[in-house]
């Protein structure tokens, strides 16, 4: 015998037990019995989704306030910066900024000036990365964009 038929068995002995149960009952009984047994099978899918819903609104909460300190932090970050900024130099002060936004950056120092080129296809982030590096002190001596690939490719001296 397969599962299946081992499974409809058992249900269809399981149904005949009720049958037979609710035969011998009085009408009056019967109807109270399958009208409790429905109000309890009412109440407890009722009960297991608001628990649900419960659990789902819970996380969308926290997932919300997730995103709000994202989102402040992300707006100050630029404001924060650690107390040993002043003693980096240039190139790590970009390394340090371009690691802070996930960025891949190439870098090439000539004397005082610095080369940067980095790529990205959000304008935003990119603008953000900059302002974070004016902020650090370092200025732009010239700045280059240009479209490769669907991306945004961001030339820049700074000093």
């Amino acid at each position: 015998m397969k599962t299946s038929e081992k499974m409809q068995n058992v249900i269809d002995q399981n149904i005949e037990k009720i049958t037979d149960y609710l035969e011998q009952l009085s009408s009056r009984e019967r109807y109270m019995v399958i009208f409790t047994t429905l109000f309890v099978l009412v109440v407890a899918v009722g009960a297991a989704l608001w628990f649900m819903h419960a659990a789902a609104n819970k996380q969308q909460n926290r997932v919300n306030d997730l995103k709000d300190m994202i989102v402040w932090m992300q707006s100050n970050a630029v404001t924060m910066k650690p107390a040993s900024d002043l003693q980096l130099s240039a190139v790590d002060k970009v390394q340090r900024v371009a690691q802070q936004q996930g960025l891949s950056v190439v870098s090439q120092q000539a004397g005082e000036q610095i080369q940067i080129v980095v790529a990205h296809e959000n304008y935003a982030i990119l603008a953000n990365f900059l302002t974070q590096l004016a902020q650090m002190g370092l200025s732009l001596e010239k700045l280059e964009l240009s479209s490769e690939a669907g991306q945004i490719k961001l030339t820049a001296l700074v000093q």
